[in-house]
């Protein structure tokens, strides 16, 4: 399940979300993570942080860590798979 499906699973409203750069480094993706004060989905402490929307208003994310494995397996390093960059937390 990819960031997208999970929120939209979730019901989270994408539009509610801080804006986000569409390409942020890998430094600007960890420094996000470190402000972030909760899951989108649950509120719980962020473990990941990933930005939704990348070529058309892009939305910050942040994932807990019962959040965070189902989206988990896409992301392998920073990176950017399908237009989505996600960054983990450790």
């Amino acid at each position: 399940m990819d960031v997208d499906e999970l929120l939209q699973h979730h019901g989270v409203d994408t539009d509610q979300l801080d804006p986000a750069p569409p390409s942020p480094s890998w430094k600007e993706m960890r420094d996000h993570l470190a402000l972030m004060t909760g899951c989108a989905i649950c509120g719980d402490t962020c473990l990941s942080a990933w930005v939704v929307g990348a070529t058309v208003d892009p939305r910050w994310v942040g994932l807990c860590r019962c959040h965070t494995p189902g989206v988990l397996s896409e992301l392998a390093a920073p990176t950017v798979l399908g237009g989505k960059v996600g960054a983990v937390h450790g």
